[in-house]
């Protein structure tokens, strides 16, 4: 075997070491980001990004239903020239726009609360329609109003309490 070739074929060696080592090199930074990036989130970290996000929805329904309290929706919405029928609807609709506005937030809170969320938008409206089936359609707004309120006052705990209560009940367990 000549010198040339023997050279020639040590320098072919070295120079697929020298790509095979490169490749095994970069292939194994590539896999081990790669892990990095797809391994879980660790608890510690997934509490510190979740419970921010918990905390605001948590704020956001106790918002919503203090916004959809009688009172509160009646002294909001309430205007003298608007009759019974047009008041009726202007409650209702608005309840159930804010409701599907922060619907999203029941990713946060738990099933039974969310469940009692539902069921005080839904008792707010039976209410008002109830109300509404006391007064003519014509009637003026504020004698809907006034129904809508001795209603409110009958029960003992309305359900929008009730569901505000469990909320907090939840916060505190956080």
């Amino acid at each position: 075997m000549s010198p040339f070739i023997f050279f020639r074929l040590i320098e072919i060696v070295l120079i697929g070491v020298m790509v095979f080592t490169g490749a095994w090199v970069l292939l194994h930074y590539y896999f081990s980001q790669t892990k990095k990036l797809s391994s879980p989130v660790s608890q510690d970290d997934r509490q510190k990004i979740i419970l921010p996000l918990q905390l605001q929805a948590y704020e956001r329904i106790v918002l919503f239903l203090e916004r959809i309290f009688p009172t509160t929706l009646i002294l909001r919405l309430n205007k003298p020239d608007l009759s019974s029928a047009q008041l009726q609807s202007l409650l209702v609709k608005t309840i159930r726009d804010e409701f599907e506005y922060n619907l999203s937030q029941q990713i946060y809170i738990s099933p039974t609360s969310w469940e009692l969320v539902k069921n005080a938008k839904e008792e707010t409206i039976r209410l008002i329609n109830k109300a509404a089936g006391k007064v003519t359609e014509d009637a003026p707004s504020s004698e809907l109003a006034r129904i809508i309120l001795e209603f409110s006052l009958e029960k003992e705990k309305l359900p929008i309490t009730i569901a505000i209560e469990e909320l907090k009940k939840e916060v505190r367990s956080c």
